[in-house]
């Protein structure tokens, strides 16, 4: 072992004497001058030189330095490569004396171009390569490392940036099309400003699960819009809280069966309808017609910001506001529904109502998932936000109520749901393994309130014979 890195060193310091001896010829010096940066592309300015085949030429000589770099890159990178960890280990790189000649920067495009290349080709951990720490080398931008990694298809799950000089926030944008698991970004200047740090990085960066080395769970969480808690909001009385769930499951029933002509008996006549879809910007569509619904989506909202980007007054404004039961239910089966099949889970929404005089304002929030007709074999999710106007139904339909004004956004899908479970979820449990209240809590804590993977884990444990008798409020049977 000491004989090969006897060798690399001596490599390294040949290297190091040709770059050197090069550096100090003046023809090569004429050559800088006139139009060549040994670290970077050519220049614009200045006269170029004609090609002289006695002395070798510009492109040569400027060849030749090129392929001395990129060989001495390459014997620093086996020197720093931790096969172990998986990691190539270039902490304090700018200063190592091994590359002095070069003289590297990170916050050059030039060099971080040479040194993403020299990563790529690597043979030694081309294919296993995980991590790489980039820490004490003078880092005031992301944007060259992250720009050159991107281009030479660099795939990375680690990347340490700490104790760099890293200033501003924004410099973080760049790192997004890294797709990191982690990212290190402690004892820099941006570290400091606490929350706000925290914040911006977790949501620029939706990737990562741990910012320096602590899980970003909790921080993610606190990015969610914050929603009224029915159990301790200004909802109605019970009976009205369970009437707007019982609205909602018929409705979406209908929905997701394709039954618009009961629908419509959901509608007063005089009912108004608007809808508000954004661009799902970040929707990979696997399909022409997929991105072509989504589009037509947003090109008919009643969104007075997007009709004036697009130069339309206010009466383009009211085109698409739907006024009564017929024109609604157009719209929903021809633009909003008919197109894709939808599925809908309830038991997920989340509901407010408060009443005003006879009418109640009932605000609900959930996610569904769908498929275009022309595109069966991908699912997409999104959630909404729906606003009802309820009314007495005196039609004498089956309806607890009939809908006055109708509001719906859409929007993309939250990383984590916005929704609460249903207040007797608890109960639901208890009822069906017959666990008791302490237990039964446990097993919710330990599936994030899914009542189907609490009850999926309690009978994976059970088949084991690993939940104790106490836990049981009676002694099961069998």
């Amino acid at each position: 072992c000491n004989h090969f890195f006897a060798v690399q060193h001596c490599c390294l310091c040949r290297l190091s004497a040709g770059l050197s001896r090069m550096s100090k010829n003046r023809t090569w010096v004429n050559q800088r001058v006139h139009g060549f940066n040994p670290m970077g592309k050519p220049r614009d300015e200045g006269p170029k030189r004609p090609f002289d085949k006695q002395s070798g030429g510009g492109e040569d000589r400027r060849s030749n330095f090129d392929k001395l770099t990129l060989r001495l890159l390459n014997l620093y990178l086996e020197k720093k490569w931790n096969a172990e960890a998986r990691m190539l280990d270039l902490s304090g790189l700018v200063d190592a004396e091994d590359l002095a000649e070069l003289s590297p920067s990170l916050n050059k495009w030039s060099f971080c171009e040479k040194l993403a290349l020299c990563i790529k080709n690597g043979k030694a951990w081309c294919q296993a390569l995980d991590s790489i720490n980039l820490s004490h080398n003078g880092i005031t931008t992301l944007r060259h490392i992250a720009q050159s990694f991107v281009e030479s298809d660099i795939r990375l799950l680690n990347l340490s940036l700490s104790s760099n000089a890293v200033n501003e926030l924004s410099e973080v944008d760049h790192l997004d099309r890294l797709k990191l698991r982690e990212v290190m970004l402690s004892n820099n200047p941006i570290a400091r400003r606490g929350d706000e740090y925290h914040r911006y990085v977790v949501k620029k960066l939706r990737t990562i699960e741990l910012l320096d080395t602590v899980p970003v769970k909790e921080w993610r969480k606190q990015l969610l819009p914050k929603l009224p808690d029915p159990r301790d909001s200004q909802m109605t009385t019970e009976a009205n809280g369970a009437m707007v769930f019982q609205m909602c499951r018929m409705y979406f029933k209908c929905i997701d069966e394709s039954n618009f002509d009961a629908v419509l008996d959901a509608y007063d006549n005089e009912a108004m309808f608007t809808q508000v879809s954004d661009s799902t910007r970040s929707i990979v569509y696997q399909h022409p017609q997929s991105k072509m619904y989504h589009q037509n989506l947003t090109a008919k909202s009643h969104n007075i910001r997007f009709l004036a980007d697009k130069g339309q007054g206010s009466k383009e404004s009211t085109r698409f506001v739907f006024r009564g039961r017929p024109a609604i239910i157009e719209f929903l089966r021809k633009d909003v529904y008919g197109r894709i099949k939808t599925v809908h889970d309830v038991s997920r929404f989340k509901a407010d109502a408060i009443i005003m005089g006879s009418t109640v304002v009932a605000t609900v929030h959930g996610s569904y998932e769908y498929k275009v007709d022309a595109d069966k074999n991908t699912v997409y999710k999104r959630c909404f936000d729906r606003v009802f106007l309820l009314k007495p139904n005196k039609a004498g339909t089956e309806w607890p109520a009939r809908i006055a004004n109708d509001m719906l956004t859409i929007r993309e899908s939250e990383e984590f749901p916005i929704v609460l479970p249903e207040p007797d979820i608890k109960a639901k449990l208890m009822l069906a393994t017959g666990l008791n209240d302490a237990f039964a809590s446990l097993l919710l804590k330990e599936s994030n309130n899914n009542y189907e993977q609490a009850l999926m884990l309690f009978n994976q444990n059970k088949a084991q014979g690993m939940i104790p008798a106490e836990a049981f409020a009676v002694a099961p049977v069998g």
